[in-house]
């Protein structure tokens, strides 16, 4: 009798989010990385909202929750603070959101309507659903802009985490080290892997995705031989 292999919901996210991240850092095809990462970030929002938790919501509550703290830590990263329009808006929020320099996420809660979950679903599945059906549109086409894989990946990153506290597989951990050295924003970065941080650093821009790659693919061979 021939046994058979079942692979669970969770499994088949956390293996399209690590092979959605390899293939960001080996440089793959832009379209293909979206797909996948697409795929992984739809069963992880599904897995969230069986748990009584919203990806939407908690999507909107990430971006202005560390926009805010950093910016009350005088730690905003440069892509931020070099745009004063943006950095007046997060000052608007800081004054009236309960978030302080020492402030936890988890100490904030937030909640969407749904016409506005709605349309954060509509961006967010635009580019993969160009990229999946052709069957109304056999004739549209893609603004390269809307592809932003480097987001979308973190954004998956960010549900896997909420699902599964403190359980960073060798590629999420390094994309978000990349993210954080990208962003100059090292605020967030534990003291046992700042060393990882100030090597980071010290690659040049364009060798860098190279680097992480190398990586990960040391991580995998260290948890491999253990």
């Amino acid at each position: 009798m021939t046994a058979s292999v079942h692979v669970t919901k969770f499994a088949a996210a956390e293996r399209q989010l690590r092979a959605a991240i390899r293939m960001f850092f080996l440089e793959e095809d832009e379209l293909a990385i979206h797909t996948i990462a697409s795929a992984a970030y739809r069963l992880l929002a599904n897995l969230k909202d069986d748990r009584g938790m919203d990806e939407a919501a908690d999507a909107h509550l990430t971006v202005i929750f560390y926009a805010v703290r950093s910016y009350k830590r005088g730690t905003l990263p440069k892509h931020m603070s070099g745009n004063p329009e943006l950095v007046a808006q997060i000052a608007e929020m800081a004054a009236i959101l309960p978030i302080e320099v020492d402030s936890r996420i988890t100490d904030v809660k937030a909640s969407l309507g749904a016409e506005s979950a709605q349309q954060y679903w509509r961006n967010r599945n635009k580019a993969a659903n160009f990229l999946k059906h052709a069957d109304k549109d056999p004739n549209a086409t893609l603004d390269a802009t809307d592809v932003d894989n480097a987001h979308l990946l973190m954004q998956c990153l960010s549900a896997y985490i909420d699902l599964f506290k403190n359980q960073l597989v060798p590629e999420g951990l390094v994309f978000w080290l990349y993210s954080c050295v990208r962003d100059e924003d090292l605020s967030s970065v534990p003291p046992h892997l700042q060393p990882v941080t100030d090597r980071l650093q010290k690659v040049h821009p364009d060798n860098l995705r190279a680097f992480c790659a190398e990586y990960i693919r040391s991580l995998a061979q260290r948890q491999n031989a253990a």
